[in-house]
């Protein structure tokens, strides 16, 4: 398979060829506002199966299914008064949501589970895309199990470009981090199974009640309420090796890159191998720009890449656990 041409535009035209794509079965990298995902007809097991090989991702791992609508999401799933509290609050959005699921979604999707993780998300050009189709999208981070997400689309024409027919082009996801997802099959009990660009005390503040964070809860070796859950996970082929916010005294090296949270106040030389995630240090964007770095200096050819954590605020905690994740080994 040649990767000519397989990044297009997100023309009228270019829309109904990606969705005649997935309605045949095949599969198409489409952006969403926290990364871009490798798309598949969620309800087509051959399809749900093709999205498992190219990435080469375990079958414990459940993929997310994105739909178009409330409605049409509340189709799949057995909903709560607490999900569609939250469903009327941040859909479209980047919160995924666990419940037990209806016999339309296969098993496969879920890791055996019977229960399923759904989303509404928000971006224009894929909320136009599933509008062309009468089926949700299963669709897992467009890159190599693993590895680091992407965010733009040459990170995804890097990694799959050989393996897949087409990458709806829409430049750099907003968020830069995936979504938070919330288990509400005890709507008395929510879990925060991972947290997003939604913060938990958003959700809580919503509910009306805690949300219980469960984040570090999993077993690598049976299958996974939800993706994104696994001990190592969004790792670069380099060592990633971490330091406290605003403590770092690793120096930079030609074969060890420093990541700052912030532009450092005094000059840096051009060839200097320190590089930071924003000018000030405000979250958002250091969440935004975070998995485009680490890919650009893995790419470079560094054999370690120190990173500093964030303050862990907001959105500040999904930093931290993705670096927590990458560190892993």
């Amino acid at each position: 398979m040649s990767a000519t041409n397989i990044r297009l535009q997100p023309t009228e035209m270019n829309l109904d060829h990606c969705a005649r794509l997935l309605q045949a079965g095949e599969l198409v990298a489409v952006p969403t506002e926290t990364v871009y995902g490798l798309a598949g007809n969620a309800l087509n097991e051959r399809a749900v199966q093709k999205i498992f090989q190219v990435k080469g991702r375990p079958l414990i791992d459940p993929l997310i299914c994105h739909f178009n609508s409330i409605e049409s999401a509340s189709a799949h799933v057995r909903t709560n008064e607490a999900s569609q509290l939250l469903a009327s609050q941040h859909w479209p959005g980047a919160l995924t949501i666990v419940l037990e699921k209806q016999p339309s979604i296969p098993d496969l999707v879920t890791a055996g589970l019977t229960s399923a993780a759904i989303r509404v998300p928000a971006h224009p050009v894929l909320r136009d895309l599933l509008s062309r189709l009468d089926f949700p999208l299963a669709a897992p981070s467009a890159n190599p199990f693993g590895y680091v997400s992407p965010t733009l689309a040459e990170h995804v024409e890097t990694t799959l470009g050989t393996r897949i027919l087409a990458i709806l082009d829409a430049g750099m996801c907003s968020f830069g981090v995936e979504s938070t997802i919330i288990d509400l099959r005890r709507p008395e009990h929510p879990q925060l199974l991972r947290h997003g660009p939604i913060a938990i005390e958003q959700l809580s503040n919503t509910l009306g009640t805690e949300v219980t964070d469960a984040t570090c809860a999993g077993n690598d070796s049976s299958s996974q309420t939800a993706p994104g859950l696994l001990t190592q996970h969004y790792s670069p082929s380099a060592k990633v090796v971490l330091y406290e916010h605003a403590h770092c005294t690793q120096e930079a090296t030609s074969s060890e890159a420093v990541v700052l949270n912030r532009k450092p106040s005094e000059s840096t030389p051009e060839d200097s191998h320190t590089f930071w995630l924003s000018e000030n240090g405000e979250n958002s964007m250091i969440a935004h720009n975070l998995f485009d770095l680490l890919q650009k200096l893995d790419q470079r050819g560094y054999l370690t890449i120190h990173v500093e954590l964030s303050n862990g605020k907001g959105i500040g905690k999904a930093i931290n656990d993705r670096l927590s994740r990458a560190a892993a080994k």
